[in-house]
């Protein structure tokens, strides 16, 4: 009865519920691949647990044109019947060794150890007689989208339905694994307040968006930038920039989807968010992104829709991520600013700058930080892991901005001393009008006094007429 339910709601398009979350990593332990089990685990909320499992399952159906998930209609299904054959005191069948291969690979081509008479889903057997340790039989076939290693994979069972994972066994499991995910494109997308985004939740432009990511294509001139990057928790950084396009009256809004990827290809992310457009002087369309990641290089890809028009394009960058939580003196990249006036109480997170906040200031640096001689202009950067000195318990971190024209300083500013191991270091506004347009460098010199340590950073912008 509770099979035919499962199978008449989910033909009837019904939504699934989700399961528990605390129960959902039990049930899906032999499912999930390496960097969704490491996700799940930072995840707190119940909200972004919730929406986890969602994004789960998008991953991984077969047809996403039907309204059914039918690969989730069998493992709801294989839960169930392992609920009925293998449950133990004070554990669910389906989360039992038996029961998550059941889920991972159905029933087996032979069960080894089972009595003569007795078959693999003999309920009856099950419940009257004591279990036995079974092994079971798993052999390649014709249409299954993986081979096991050796052509055939055995599972060993103890009469608790325990198995014992390692070898070629592990691998043959995650490769099942790997093959469920028909929809790598989809990926578990971070809105600009760090939270998981429900695949509902990106009708139309998110989901081109994302869809860009797989089936990468240029429709318009596209150019993503970075521009900022600051601590996160965890370990993380969190890198945010702009891109910008030719503006068109059709486009009102946009959505970006940003995927990063390190050297071998694998992805380290993705963060979707939907946008206003903001329409510059020269005719360009801009709107921000952000992404969490964590130290390293990487080739992060901009993907942005247009819902209106449903062009779309896509551009890759650079990144290197700074390792913000080790014990050494480290500066983030500077990131250069104009000085505007403080935007609503109440920030809108579809502002096209809504991706570039620092503290509490939502910022508006220029694409390839091109200022004019109308502009005041804001330099900043964050410092962390000064050491602090074992007597007083304080830091004495010094830095000092200046400004170079062909190499030779032309402006220097103030000296700044901070007590504490983390700071931020800034300076400005600063007119730009007395100084003469051309290309300029900003450096940041850093002394960490306690350590004996110091450091530089420099960016290069540029000043024309307005």
């Amino acid at each position: 009865m509770l099979l035919a339910a499962l199978v008449l709601a989910a033909s009837a398009g019904a939504e699934p519920a989700a399961v528990d979350t605390k129960q959902f990593p039990r049930l899906v332990r032999l499912l999930l691949l390496p960097e969704e089990a490491s996700l799940l685990k930072e995840l707190k909320a119940d909200d972004d647990r919730r929406t986890f499992q969602l994004i789960f399952w998008a991953r991984r159906d077969p047809s996403p044109g039907t309204a059914a998930n039918e690969l989730e209609a069998s493992v709801r299904a294989a839960w169930a019947r392992a609920d009925q054959l293998f449950a133990y005191p004070n554990q669910r069948g389906a989360e039992t060794g038996c029961g998550q291969v059941l889920a991972l690979l159905g029933r087996p081509e032979e069960a080894l150890g089972l009595e003569t008479n007795a078959r693999f889903d003999d309920l009856q057997y099950v419940r009257e007689g004591d279990r036995r340790a079974e092994t079971w039989v798993y052999r390649d076939r014709p249409g299954r989208p993986f081979a096991f290693t050796n052509a055939e994979l055995r599972i060993a069972f103890d009469p608790e339905c325990r198995l014992t994972e390692g070898g070629i066994l592990a691998q043959d499991l995650r490769r099942a694994a790997a093959a469920l995910v028909t929809r790598p494109d989809i990926g578990y997308a971070r809105a600009a307040d760090g939270r998981l985004v429900p695949p509902a939740a990106m009708p139309g432009g998110a989901t081109g968006a994302i869809d860009l990511l797989a089936a990468p294509r240029t429709d318009f001139p596209l150019t993503a930038e970075a521009h900022l990057t600051l601590r996160a928790p965890k370990g993380e950084a969190l890198v945010a920039g702009l891109a910008r396009w030719p503006a068109s009256p059709k486009s009102q809004r946009a959505s970006l989807a940003v995927r990063a990827a390190d050297a071998g290809g694998e992805p380290h992310g993705t963060a979707v968010r939907d946008s206003g457009i903001a329409v510059l002087p020269d005719g360009s369309a801009v709107a921000s992104w952000s992404l969490p990641l964590k130290p390293g290089r990487f080739q992060v890809t901009v993907a942005v829709h247009l819902p209106e028009t449903g062009q779309g394009s896509v551009s890759t960058i650079a990144v290197e991520v700074p390792d913000f939580g080790g014990t050494s003196l480290v500066a983030s990249p500077i990131v250069a600013y104009t000085d505007e006036p403080s935007g609503a109480a109440t920030p809108d997170a579809h502002d096209p700058y809504a991706a570039l906040q620092l503290g509490s200031r939502r910022i508006r640096p220029r694409m390839g930080d091109v200022f004019t001689t109308a502009d005041e202009l804001i330099v900043a950067a964050t410092l962390y892991a000064a050491r602090l000195d074992p007597t007083s318990g304080k830091a004495a971190l010094r830095s000092r901005f200046s400004i170079l024209k062909d190499g030779r300083p032309v402006a220097r500013g103030a000296e700044d001393v901070f007590p504490t191991a983390d700071a931020v270091a800034s300076v400005g506004p600063i007119p730009l009008g007395g100084y003469a347009p051309g290309k300029y460098v900003v450096r940041l010199d850093v002394t960490d006094a306690v350590a004996g340590a110091t450091l530089r950073q420099e960016l290069p912008f540029e000043i024309q007429k307005p």
